[in-house]
């Protein structure tokens, strides 16, 4: 009878340990891993993940609610809003602070185009919930002022509306790193926050860049290459182009040395394929401004290729990657 309860007290113990070693569950390893060293002149890596466990449902599902606001960017005041997404156990009562991400949509979309669509929402709650990145915030405004008519003043949405109206009120009402919702509570949480882009969202990631190096250390532009002051000039040459990075840079130049810029774009079937190969291996050769590689306390630009097409939901994909530089 001993060795019986013995038994059975050595077999619950045991029982009882399995969800301490198993606490969790584990990422699975890239589906595939795509390598160049030929496009840009230095080796780029992309990893694709596992769709069928990243796209699913995670166990610790985050939240995504709107925040409104106005702004006083375009003259009179007007009404605005984001989505911002929060992560699972997120508490507004607590200690912790979170890295955010200012997410910008493409051609036509809106707030709700990346983060309303349920493969994003699940892969951003399982990348978490993994460890590919720490709990972070995601906010997902537009710089259309008037939807309808498709209206964009962009420098006006960096210069104003980013800085005096959607960051007061999203960095009031959540847990960020800044300590006060102002300029200065901006300036010195800047690591702690990044700007991110996909299409012509990468055109307004680019210009937060020109006009907002102070406020963030971050740059994910995706898919695109750099556009005019008017965001219409597309067809910009790479030589002006470089002349709008380096204007900023000297602009800013407290900051010129604390920065990094995680571009990424799809393969030849993108449609900005060629016309980001031609900025990134222009910012690449000009070693006066750029470092290439992946170690942040080394280098300040890091470019990821992969074979996809030009769509919004490959966002995912690159913020996977990048997320293997950002924040770290």
């Amino acid at each position: 009878m001993k060795k019986c309860f013995a038994l059975l007290l050595a077999l619950m113990l045991l029982l009882t340990s399995i969800p301490a070693l198993a606490e969790g569950r584990t990422a699975p390893e890239d589906k595939k891993v795509i390598t160049t060293t030929d496009v840009v002149g230095a080796e780029t890596v992309f990893k694709k993940y596992d769709n069928k466990f990243y796209d699913a449902a995670s166990e610790q599902p985050g939240t995504v609610v709107r925040l409104d606001y106005t702004t006083t960017a375009y003259g009179a005041e007007q009404p605005a809003w984001a989505n911002v997404y929060l992560p699972y156990g997120y508490d507004e009562n607590g200690a912790e602070r979170y890295n955010v991400v200012y997410f910008l949509h493409g051609t036509n979309e809106t707030q709700d185009s990346l983060i309303g669509d349920e493969k994003a929402k699940n892969a951003l709650d399982n990348m978490i919930e993994v460890g590919i990145v720490e709990p972070l915030i995601m906010v997902f405004p537009t710089y259309y002022y008037d939807y309808e008519t498709r209206a964009i003043d962009m420098t006006a949405f960096s210069t104003k509306e980013v800085r005096n109206d959607l960051m007061p009120a999203v960095e009031s009402a959540y847990r960020t790193y800044a300590e006060t919702a102002d300029e200065a509570g901006f300036i010195a949480s800047r690591e702690h926050r990044a700007f991110c882009g996909y299409s012509r969202g990468c055109y307004a990631c680019w210009h937060q860049f020109f006009n907002n190096l102070d406020l963030a250390k971050w740059f994910m532009p995706f898919s695109a290459n750099i556009s005019g002051a008017d965001e219409m000039t597309l067809a910009m040459p790479v030589d002006e182009q470089m002349r709008m990075l380096k204007d900023a840079l000297a602009a800013q130049a407290e900051y010129k040395d604390n920065f990094f810029i995680y571009a990424a774009c799809g393969g030849k079937r993108d449609d900005m394929y060629t016309v980001m190969q031609e900025l990134i291996s222009a910012m690449i050769a000009d070693t006066e401004d750029f470092s290439f590689g992946a170690n942040p306390a080394e280098n300040n630009l890091y470019y990821s290729i992969s074979n996809e097409l030009h769509q919004t939901l490959m966002t995912r994909f690159y913020l996977y990657n990048a997320f293997d530089v950002v924040f770290r």
